[in-house]
C-alpha cells in the first residue's frame, strides 16, 4: 500500500503543478497589461481605451481562471481515480495466474467478517506439487500453476471470487458468497474432479494433477479472519493426511 501512496502522491503533486503553472501564467500577463495602463494618462483617448481593456481583460482573467482551475480540478479527479484503479488493480493482482492476490485476500476476508451474509471458503492445494519443481524445472511448474489458476478463474458464479495464496504457493481460495457449508462442499467436490479429468499442455508435454481441498463456512459474528482461515487451513490438512490425497474435508 505504501507503493501505492508514493505514487499517487507524486501524481498529485505533477498534476498541481500544472495548475499552479497555468494561473502563474495568467496573472503575470494580467500584471503586464495593468502596468501598460499606467505609461498612459487616462485623460487620453488611448488611455481610456486601455483602461476598459484592462477592465475587460480582469474579468477575462478571472473567468478564464476559474474556468482553468474547474477544468483542471476535473480532470485531475478522474485521471487520479484511473490511476489510483491501476494501482491497485497491479498491487492486489498475482502476476503468474492473473487472479486476486494474498494481499487482496486478507482485505476481502476482513471486509467480509464484519457482514451478516453467509458465504463458504474452500481452499485448493496442488497434491505433491514439489515434485514438479524437481521432476521438471520451476519454469514448467509455474506454467501449470499460470494454467491451473485460469480454469479456476473461468469456473466459477459471478458472485464468487478466487485468489491464490502466496507468492510462490500453489494453494487457491475461492469464496463462494451466500453458499452453505454443504453447497461449498459440493462445488468442492465438482471442481476437484474437474481439475482431476483435465490435461494441461505446457510446452506441448501433458499434465495431470489431483488436488486436495478444505471447505468451512463463516459463522455469524463469531469469525474473525485468524479463526476462519485456521479452521478451512485444519481441513484442508485432514484432505492431505488421506492416503492418495485427491479428497475434500470440511469443518463445521
Amino acid at each position: 500500500m505504501s507503493y501505492i501512496k508514493k505514487s499517487l502522491d507524486k501524481f498529485r503533486q505533477d498534476a498541481l503543478s500544472k495548475v499552479f503553472y497555468d494561473l502563474l501564467k495568467w496573472l503575470l500577463l494580467a500584471i503586464l497589461v495593468f502596468a501598460a495602463t499606467k505609461l498612459f494618462p487616462n485623460t487620453s483617448s488611448f488611455g481610456q481605451f486601455l483602461t476598459k481593456k484592462v477592465t475587460l481583460s480582469t474579468y477575462t482573467f478571472l473567468l478564464v481562471g476559474l474556468g482553468i482551475i474547474g477544468l483542471t480540478v476535473f480532470v485531475v479527479t478522474l485521471l487520479f481515480n484511473k490511476k489510483y484503479q491501476i494501482l491497485r488493480n497491479d498491487n492486489f493482482t498475482d502476476e503468474l495466474t492473473g487472479l486476486k492476490n494474498q494481499k487482496a485476500f486478507h482485505e476481502y476476508i476482513n471486509n467480509k467478517v464484519t457482514s451478516d451474509r453467509t458465504f463458504s471458503i474452500i481452499v485448493i492445494d496442488v497434491d505433491d506439487f514439489k515434485r514438479f519443481n524437481s521432476d521438471y524445472n520451476p519454469n514448467t511448474a509455474d506454467k501449470i500453476l499460470g494454467k491451473l489458476g485460469e480454469l479456476l478463474g473461468n469456473d466459477k458464479r459471478a458472485t464468487d471470487e478466487t485468489f491464490r495464496q502466496f507468492l510462490r504457493g500453489d494453494e487457491f481460495v475461492i469464496i463462494a458468497n451466500d453458499t452453505s457449508l454443504n453447497d461449498a462442499i459440493k462445488a468442492a467436490e465438482r471442481k476437484r474432479g474437474l481439475i482431476a479429468n483435465t490435461t494441461f499442455v505446457v510446452d506441448e508435454k501433458p499434465f495431470k494433477l489431483t488436488v486436495s481441498c478444505g471447505v468451512t463456512e463463516y459463522k455469524k459474528g463469531k469469525d474473525k479472519f485468524d479463526t476462519l482461515t485456521n479452521r478451512v487451513n485444519q481441513a484442508l490438512v485432514e484432505a492431505k493426511s488421506i492416503p492418495g490425497k485427491n479428497n475434500t474435508k470440511s469443518i463445521i
